[in-house]
């Protein structure tokens, strides 16, 4: 009887103590990463740069899977619906989180489905145009906006698009009329930039710094908070007297459920990474910002982007729930 008695309490402690054990461990095989756009973009190489660099402080390889799709949405999903143990972890963004879900109907609830983990870096935008265009800076292309409404066009990715919603944001600001144009990529639309076909384009740095440099393309503004280190001469709309800026940032996040204290491992280990030169550097390399925020930081900022969007997304008719009306 003592006997039994005694193995039913080895087996309950057993129960009790394994999810423990477990977490204590913690990682013990590798973690897979899941990244929401395809191989060579900007996001891509963010997250494979912080993939190399946190492994040291995880101890296991972190594994880059690219899972693109529906703007970015497909892979979220992945995120969102993953096992919560702390082995599968990946890419969010603003667009991904705080803009897609008034556009289109998404699998996931952006605030409430996540928990993250580090914002890692930032898109900039910036207005640009050709060489040979009679702007010589945004104040005259302002002047000539206003003079002849509707008669400037320029080049989007999408009219829920960030770098739309930075134009939407000046023509307001400045009370002008511009025509957007858009393209199925950004490719599209810098290149329809270079041959004259639209009059601006208005993109972050890895799109144009090149032709920026080769003097194919000439900055006009820098719609983030910051001038472009890339192109420190030229102000930020701020600057010239617009109350705004416009970016938007990417990071990580796991799926709701994990453990806290895997989820404490994760954010410790990351932070680590992302505040080593090496990744900091990777980042600078392809154009892009590092820019390290805590959980309660990124989601206070992603909160915020998710009600102003909202807001501006149905001024434009472009909400899910107006698109058949």
């Amino acid at each position: 009887m003592l006997k039994s008695v005694g193995s039913l309490l080895a087996l309950v402690a057993g129960f009790i103590s394994a999810p423990t054990l477990a977490q204590d461990s913690y990682p013990d095989r590798p973690i897979n990463l899941i990244v929401n756009y395809s191989p060579g973009g900007g996001t891509d190489l963010v997250a494979r740069a912080i993939a190399q660099h946190v492994e040291p402080f995880l101890g296991q390889p972190v594994v880059v899977m690219n899972r693109p799709g529906a703007g970015g949405t497909i892979g979220v999903s992945a995120i969102a619906s993953a096992k919560p143990d702390g082995y599968t972890v990946g890419i969010v963004t603003t667009s991904t989180l705080a803009t897609a879900p008034h556009v289109i109907s998404v699998p996931y609830d952006p605030m409430n489905d996540f928990q993250l983990i580090a914002g890692l870096s930032e898109y900039l935008y910036g207005t640009s145009v050709p060489t040979g265009s009679p702007f010589k800076t945004l104040g005259d292309l302002i002047d000539y906006a206003r003079e002849n409404p509707g008669k400037i066009n320029y080049g989007v990715t999408g009219l829920s698009a960030s770098n739309n919603l930075a134009m939407v944001k000046l023509m307001r600001a400045a009370d002008v009329k511009m025509t957007p144009i858009v393209f199925k990529n950004t490719v599209e639309e810098v290149t329809a930039a270079l041959g004259g076909h639209i009059d601006v384009t208005n993109q972050d740095p890895p799109a144009v710094v090149g032709h920026i440099q080769s003097g194919k393309l000439r900055l006009l503004a820098s719609f983030s908070q910051d001038r472009w280190e890339w192109a420190p001469e030229v102000p930020t709309v701020r600057e010239m007297g617009y109350d705004f800026s416009e970016s938007s940032s990417l990071g990580l996040a796991a799926p709701k459920g994990v453990p806290e204290e895997i989820m404490t491992k994760l954010r410790d280990a990351f932070k680590k990474a992302a505040e080593t030169d090496e990744f900091q550097e990777a980042v600078r390399k392809i154009y892009l910002v590092p820019r390290y925020r805590d959980p309660a930081e990124w989601k206070a900022e992603l909160e915020k982007a998710l009600h102003q969007n909202e807001k501006m997304i149905r001024e434009l008719g472009l909400h899910r729930s107006q698109q058949n009306n």
